[in-house]
């Protein structure tokens, strides 16, 4: 898994932000940010997913993870 420690912020991150994995697949979308922690809503899954911000790659209309999405699956 590829996890990097950030040394900055990953930038502005707001409610309803596509959360695309590091292949380009949309994973869901921004329900909040909890500490450290992304949350993310997944389609067809009504749980609220957390994941570590320092999964963020970049930060801009979308929210793009350093993550394939099976990394992500592995990690929820």
């Amino acid at each position: 898994m590829r996890l990097f420690q950030r040394k900055s912020s990953p930038g502005p991150i707001s409610p309803g932000m596509p959360v695309l994995t590091a292949e380009g697949r949309l994973l869901g979308a921004v329900t909040g940010v909890d500490g450290r922690y992304l949350q993310c809503r997944i389609p067809g899954d009504e749980r609220q997913h957390f994941i570590p911000l320092e999964a963020v790659n970049r930060t801009g209309e979308t929210i793009r993870l350093n993550l394939t999405y099976r990394e992500v699956l592995s990690i929820l």
